[in-house]
């Protein structure tokens, strides 16, 4: 059984799972599914609890043996195994596999995963036959409703600027918003949380990566890109992997326009370069939006800053990967002066 997060507590009511497996890469959301399975066993007499890391060293037979070896005294107990990598190798897929066929008695298994391969067998069996709870990261466009609703379980009044202030700040890192709400819990001291309040008093706790980079920039949200590759070189995120997602975005939007200037639709362009279909749309908006002159300054600029970012031309890095954000973000018009990363 695949669940979101949002649905753990109505599968909990109905009755614990031998077996809980929870992916994904937001801590929060991990941790709070984690969280509401540990409290439903305890009350159910779930007294103990242990905790396994596994790493590419990890031993699973040894697991097993010690889960076989329980005493019939024993009380029921919780045991958890954080598979650090996502990917427990053949030994520990086997050993998934069948611990999910012949679950110990009294025994309560949860196994977290920072991501999770559901092409996988011991994923498919995890989905068949246990539960498993796939944590979504929200989108942009969901983040203010979510801190709306965690708000008002905090008990916090607000307006919409201050939601779209503290949305803005905290963009990527749902831990840190939880955080931050729990600061205005105390600030507000009972008022109304206002634009004014967020800004003198929420840190900006915003996490990105190169694939919201890529994103921003074919859909072109210029604000949007720029602050997220700030965030990139403030994080200290190499020039290099920041290069590799906007080159791979611009390889793709050169070779869609070639296509399409061949005869292609956009639809027979995209499916033919493999686009999954959630992208479709956003590629298809800058190709609209793109014309032959844009797309040969693109080439031309991917090029520069490849060399650039790799020390055989002159140059500093994050402002050639600046000039090249704008051109896929910007394609009618580049404006560069007041811009420096």
């Amino acid at each position: 059984m695949k669940l979101t997060a949002n649905k753990i507590n109505q599968q909990l009511s109905k009755g614990l799972s031998p077996i809980y497996f929870i992916s994904g890469e937001d801590p929060l959301l991990a941790g709070e599914v984690a969280d509401a399975i540990r409290v439903q066993a305890r009350r159910q007499g779930y007294d103990e609890r242990e905790s396994h890391s596994a790493d590419a060293k990890f031993d699973w037979q040894s697991l097993r043996a010690g889960l076989d070896n329980l005493s019939l005294f024993a009380s029921r107990k919780i045991v958890e195994i954080r598979l650090t990598t996502g990917k427990p190798g053949r030994e520990g897929g086997a050993a998934i596999v069948e611990l999910v066929a012949d679950p110990p008695a009294d025994t309560l298994f949860i196994i977290t995963a920072p991501k999770a391969d559901a092409k996988a067998k011991w994923v498919k069996t995890l989905e068949k036959d246990a539960v498993w709870v796939a944590i979504r990261m929200l989108t942009p466009e969901q983040l203010p409703g979510w801190l709306a609703n965690r708000m008002q379980a905090a008990g916090l009044s607000f307006d919409q600027e201050a939601i779209e202030i503290l949305a803005a700040r905290v963009e990527g890192n749902l831990l840190a918003a939880q955080q931050e709400i729990s600061k205005l819990v105390l600030l507000a001291d009972g008022q109304q949380v206002t634009a004014e309040i967020v800004q003198q008093s929420v840190a900006d706790g915003a996490r990105f990566d190169v694939f919201q980079l890529a994103d921003a920039a074919v859909g072109q949200d210029v604000t949007r890109a720029i602050r997220i590759l700030y965030g990139l070189r403030k994080e200290g995120i190499a020039p290099a992997l920041t290069l590799w997602a906007l080159a791979r975005e611009a390889s793709l939007l050169v070779s869609l326009w070639s296509r399409v200037q061949q005869g292609a639709s956009p639809g027979q362009a995209m499916n033919e370069a493999r686009v999954w279909n959630a992208r479709q749309a956003l590629l298809s908006k800058a190709l609209h939006n793109h014309d032959e002159r844009s797309v040969r300054r693109l080439a031309a600029k991917m090029g520069l800053t490849d060399r650039i970012v790799k020390g055989a031309s002159p140059g500093q890095p994050w402002n050639a990967l600046l000039e090249l954000l704008l051109c896929l973000a910007q394609p009618q018009q580049v404006r560069l002066a007041g811009y420096e990363v």
